[in-house]
């Protein structure tokens, strides 16, 4: 059996491990999960109507963004839901975060998963190394 094949056998069989980064939105601390192919696949789907035109109270990012940090904010929760006049959580991303700059943080982090998580790692790189005053 090639190498290839054996790669991809024991993948599978050891199933997806997921990635997070936490990233800062709107005041508070946003664990984001990496996604996986599938999961874009079916974000794209879910925000597109059975004759192939975009829905009107979604959009493929605000399922990513759903997605990606589900396994840590009950975005089914129905008092939410029923504040934000929302019918499915899709819909709640982009009230939540009504300040655009806000939800363009979350936005980023789930489509730029891996520039995003470089990023931070740069910027906590930066932050803990002394300043000249800390040295001197």
């Amino acid at each position: 059996m090639s190498d290839k094949l054996q790669k991809y056998l024991a993948k599978g069989k050891t199933g997806y491990k997921s990635e997070t980064i936490t990233v800062k939105a709107d005041g508070e601390e946003w664990s984001v999960r990496r996604l996986t192919t599938m999961e874009i696949r079916r974000a794209v789907e879910l925000a597109t109507n059975e004759d192939g035109t975009p829905r009107e109270t979604f959009n493929e990012i605000d399922v990513m963004i759903v997605k990606a940090t589900e396994h840590e904010f009950d975005w089914n929760n129905d008092e939410l839901l029923k504040v934000y006049g929302c019918e499915i959580k899709f819909e709640l991303p982009p009230r939540i975060l009504d300040n655009p700059e806000e939800y363009a943080k979350l936005s980023r982090a789930v489509r730029d998963f891996t520039k995003t998580k470089e990023g931070l790692i740069k910027e906590a790189k930066n932050s803990s190394e002394p300043t000249e005053k800390q040295v001197g």
